[in-house]
C-alpha cells in the first residue's frame, strides 16, 4: 500500500465539435482585497469548442447559481444553440439549487471526482492564467488592489482576442461568433485618458477636456470606462484621447494644449 500512486489522467482530450456542447466552470477566491463593489470571488465559464471565456465577480459563492442563470440565457441567445453539458468541481456552490436548475433546463451536470481537480483542469488552468494577467495589469497600471475587478474584465477581453494553438491560431471570439474580430478599441489598461467636455457642461474658461484613468476597453455602445482619482468617480465615454505611456502616477501632470487639442 505504501507504494500506491495516483492514476494518470489523459491530457489529450478531444475538443467538442460545436459551441455549448460542453462548458467548464470554476470559482476562484476569496481574494484578500474586496473590489469597490464588495466582491472577493469570481466565477468563470469556458466554452470547450471555442475556448471563449466569461468571468463574473461575486460577493459570495452563494451567487454562483444566479450568475449561471444569467450566463445560460446570454450564451444561448448569442449563438442560438442549447447548452448541453457543464463540468464543475464538487464545491457546495455547484450542488442543490444549481443541480435543480440544470435538471429543469436539461443541462447535463458533470462533477469531478472528489480530490481529482484534474477532471476540471481546463477551468482551473484558465483561472491561473487570468490571475497572472490580473497581477501584471495591476502592477503596470499602479492602480490600488481594490480595482482588481477591472483588470479581471480586461484580462478576459485580451484572452478572448488572443490566438490559441488549440484553435489552430484562431481566437476564441472568432470561433464563438463565426465573425471577424477587431482590435481597434484596445488601449493600454490603466493609462491616462482625456475626455472631451461638451459645451453645455462647461464655461468659457473651463478646460475642454478632463483627465481620467482607463479602466476598461470600449467594446460596446457605452464606450470606455474611466476613473477620476480626485473625485473618486467612474464615467463612460466614447470621446477620449489616450496617453498610453502614462499611468495614475502621472495623473494631474501638466499637459500641453497640443496634446489634448
Amino acid at each position: 500500500m505504501g507504494k500506491q500512486h495516483r492514476g494518470s489522467f489523459n491530457k489529450q482530450v478531444e475538443r467538442k465539435g460545436k459551441v455549448l456542447e460542453l462548458v467548464y466552470s470554476d470559482v476562484f477566491g476569496p481574494m484578500t482585497t474586496k473590489t469597490l463593489g464588495g466582491c472577493c470571488y469570481f466565477v468563470t465559464f469556458v466554452d470547450d469548442h471555442s475556448r471563449k471565456l466569461w468571468a463574473y465577480p461575486l460577493m459570495s459563492k452563494d451567487q454562483v447559481n444566479e450568475t449561471f442563470k444569467q450566463f445560460h440565457m446570454l450564451v444561448e441567445r448569442e449563438v442560438g444553440e442549447p447548452l448541453k453539458c457543464i463540468r464543475t468541481d464538487n464545491g457546495g456552490e455547484y450542488i442543490g439549487l444549481f443541480d435543480q436548475y440544470c435538471k429543469k433546463h436539461r443541462i447535463r451536470h458533470k462533477q469531478s471526482v472528489l480530490k481529482t481537480p484534474q477532471h476540471n483542469g481546463l477551468a482551473e488552468r484558465i483561472n491561473r492564467t487570468i490571475m497572472e494577467k490580473v497581477r501584471c495589469l495591476l502592477s503596470h497600471s499602479n492602480l490600488p488592489r481594490i480595482f482588481w475587478g477591472e483588470p479581471l474584465n480586461a484580462s478576459i477581453q485580451i484572452i478572448n482576442l488572443s490566438p490559441i494553438t488549440t484553435l489552430e491560431g484562431k481566437v476564441p471570439n472568432e470561433v464563438w461568433s463565426r465573425k471577424g474580430v477587431t482590435y481597434k478599441h484596445l488601449r493600454v489598461f490603466g493609462c491616462i485618458a482625456f475626455v472631451h467636455v461638451p459645451k453645455d457642461e462647461r464655461t468659457k474658461l473651463d478646460a475642454k477636456s478632463k483627465e481620467y484613468v482607463l479602466l476598461s476597453h470600449g467594446n460596446d455602445k457605452f464606450g470606455y470606462k474611466l476613473y477620476d482619482p480626485k473625485a473618486k468617480k467612474i464615467v463612460r465615454s466614447l470621446d477620449v484621447i489616450f496617453f498610453e505611456d502614462q499611468t495614475i502616477k502621472d495623473f494631474d501632470k501638466e499637459v500641453t494644449i497640443e496634446q489634448v487639442r
